[in-house]
């Protein structure tokens, strides 16, 4: 801090020190002003905005769809089942749909069945944001429960035992 000084004497330190003279606040009176590296400044300023954006990203939650006839087969039901876990895992949401063709809109109960127990399989992995069972398309949101999640990623990975050699002649 300098204090008041005339307009030529700020920038002529500025030059000795070889830093640019920067306004800060033009309205007050004598305008404030402050000598800095511009261009460090905006660098770090960059730093700062892509810090940010990344933090940004990383709590961000992606929607991630899975369709399904009402009259799915076992196989396919449990492979979707699987993803779903999955998707909740790495926390996304999951969006489960069963669409309605024609003729099928007479088997809605068997649909909302299906919904109901995906819900009831993915347990305490996910909880209900959204639903709807009105139109032929028929469709709930799963979010992920923030403490099961967490408690997985803090599980340490078991450690592999090594493999004891054997060697055996014949």
């Amino acid at each position: 801090m300098l204090g008041i000084v005339s307009k030529m004497e700020a920038l002529q330190k500025a030059e000795d020190a070889s830093l640019d003279l920067v306004i800060l606040s033009p309205e007050a009176d004598p305008p404030v002003v402050k000598m800095m590296d511009y261009n460090k400044y905006k660098y770090e300023l960059q730093k700062k905005k892509k810090e940010q954006q990344k933090k940004n990203a990383a709590s961000r939650m992606d929607l991630k769809e899975l369709k399904m006839g009402y009259n799915i087969d076992s196989h396919d039901y449990s492979v979707r089942l699987r993803a779903a876990q999955k998707f909740l895992k790495d926390g996304d949401k999951v969006k489960i749909i069963v669409n309605l063709k024609g003729r099928e809109n007479e088997f809605r109960n068997n649909a909302i069945e299906l919904i109901k127990r995906f819900q009831n399989d993915i347990g305490e992995l996910a909880t209900e944001e959204n639903k709807s069972f009105r139109d032929r398309n028929m469709f709930i949101v799963l979010v992920p429960n923030k403490a099961i999640v967490q408690k997985g990623q803090e599980q340490p990975k078991k450690k592999e035992k090594p493999a004891t050699e054997v060697s055996a002649s014949v």
